[in-house]
């Protein structure tokens, strides 16, 4: 199950990667290096764990569409399993911060 939620969050943060760098003309190199080199959800891990920003959540956040966000992707329901909560709480107040949540 874990391998099946897994490709499903692979492909959904490609899919928003991709809709990011169309929307915003950024796409998170550093990242998406660290994902090719570790897997995508260890590379979430890592930027989460770290406490930094993805590289792309300043541009989205002046484009107004966060909702395209590694972060916000980290607070779906869905991929819970994925991620701890401190983790999931780490993006979720993140957001709130930025006025994601409202």
């Amino acid at each position: 199950m874990a391998d099946t939620l897994e490709l499903a969050f692979e492909k959904e943060l490609k899919q928003r990667i991709e809709k990011a760098n169309t929307v915003c003309g950024k796409q998170p190199d550093r990242f998406l290096a660290q994902a090719e080199k570790s897997g995508t959800v260890n590379a979430v891990h890592q930027l989460v764990r770290r406490g930094q920003l993805s590289e792309t959540f300043g541009p989205l956040a002046d484009c107004g569409r966060l909702d395209l966000s590694i972060e916000a992707a980290v607070t779906q329901g869905r991929f819970g399993a994925l991620f701890s909560d401190d983790e999931v709480n780490a993006c979720f107040d993140l957001l709130c911060e930025y006025g994601y949540f409202k």
